[in-house]
This record gives structure tokens, C-alpha cells and sequence, in this order.
């Protein structure tokens, strides 16, 4: 049988266009795509959440650390001020006390001639009984006062009494062949305050 050359184009071309049908509207080959594993993310869940509070509280220990060092510092300098404070209201109520006292050792001793009385027995008692010259400076105003004691005390017959306006009132000198005992107002005065760690002297009640 014979092909004309008619039949043998139109073969051609519908071969050509089957062709093109097939390679251009044919759907393309599907991709394989992984579906994400569910252990997996909740793994990759769980560690950026622990991550997250490790990272959170050291932060935390860090800011807890810094104030927990302020507030020890501010303690510290509450402490310094307070101690502070507390020693200079005790210096100023002891200055206080201080100079009332010497204000009623002064009126007591101006009142109270007596007052002298105790101050020589003690002293007189510090002497060696071997003591043969005791000489008394004392106050004007002492003398009499003085000369009725001593004429009741043991060693009062060894005594000699020396007015000496010098010394004030409610105080005395002793003086002896071996020694000598202040006990003057103002020096009795100034031992009372070395135990309290001052130094002022005394003065004169006005």
C-alpha cells in the first residue's frame, strides 16, 4: 500500500504536537518532603525552656549577689553612724553629769565642812605607823574643824595643823618625813576623771 506524502505530514505532526502535549501539560513529579519529627521538636522545646531558666537564674543569683552586697555595705555604714552617734550622746551626758557634779561637790563642800572629816581619816591611815612628823596644810576655814578631829585620832598627837589659803575648801596636804598625800579637791578631782578617760581640771564653783 502506498503512503502519500500528504499522510506522511500530517503523521509528523501530530506526533510533534502529542509530544509537546505530553511534555508541557504533564504534572510535574512530586517532591518527597520529611514530615518534622514530633520527639524531636518537643526535645528542641524542652532545652531552649531549660536553657531559658538556667539563663534567667543565674541572672537572678547575679542581681541577688549585687544587692545582697549593697545592703551589707549599708549596714555596715548604718552601724559606723549609729555607734557614732551613740558615743557622742555618752560624751555629751557624762560632760553634762560632769559639770553638775562638780557644781554640787562644791556647794556640798561649802555647806558641809565635815566632808573633809572622812578624806584626812583615810589618808592619815596610809601613812606608816612609824611616822613621827605629820604636818596638815588645809583650808582656813578647816582649822577648827580639823583640831577637834585630830584630838580623837591616834596619830593626831604627831599632827600639826598649817593654814594654807591656797587650798580650797574640803581638801588637804599631807606631808611627812617619807612621803607626801595630795588630797586636794582638784586632785582628787582630776584621779576621778582619769578613770573616766578625760582630763579637765577642776574650777571653782561660781
Amino acid at each position: 500500500m502506498t503512503t502519500s506524502s500528504s499522510e506522511t505530514l500530517d503523521r509528523r505532526r501530530l506526533s510533534a504536537w502529542h509530544r509537546w502535549e505530553l511534555a508541557s501539560l504533564a504534572a510535574p513529579a512530586e517532591t518527597a518532603t520529611a514530615e518534622p519529627d514530633p520527639q524531636a521538636l518537643a526535645a528542641a522545646r524542652e532545652a531552649a525552656e531549660r536553657e531559658g531558666r538556667e539563663a534567667g537564674y543565674a541572672a537572678g543569683l547575679a542581681a541577688a549577689s549585687t544587692e545582697r552586697a549593697a545592703l551589707a555595705a549599708l549596714l555596715v555604714k548604718l552601724s559606723a553612724s549609729a555607734s557614732e552617734h551613740e558615743q557622742r550622746l555618752v560624751d555629751e551626758v557624762l560632760d553634762l553629769a560632769l559639770v553638775l557634779a562638780r557644781q554640787l561637790v562644791g556647794e556640798a563642800l561649802a555647806v558641809r565642812r565635815d566632808l573633809i572629816l572622812p578624806i584626812v581619816s583615810a589618808a592619815l591611815k596610809q601613812l606608816p605607823q612609824s611616822t613621827q612628823r605629820i604636818e596638815l596644810m588645809v583650808n582656813p576655814g578647816d582649822l577648827d574643824l580639823l583640831r577637834g578631829f585630830l584630838a580623837n585620832v591616834e596619830c593626831g598627837s604627831r599632827c600639826q595643823l598649817v593654814a594654807d589659803p591656797s587650798i580650797a575648801p574640803g581638801g588637804c596636804l599631807i606631808e611627812t618625813e617619807q612621803c607626801g598625800i595630795d588630797v586636794t579637791v582638784p586632785s582628787r578631782w582630776r584621779r576621778l576623771l582619769a578613770a573616766l578617760g578625760r582630763s579637765d581640771d577642776w574650777l571653782e564653783p561660781a
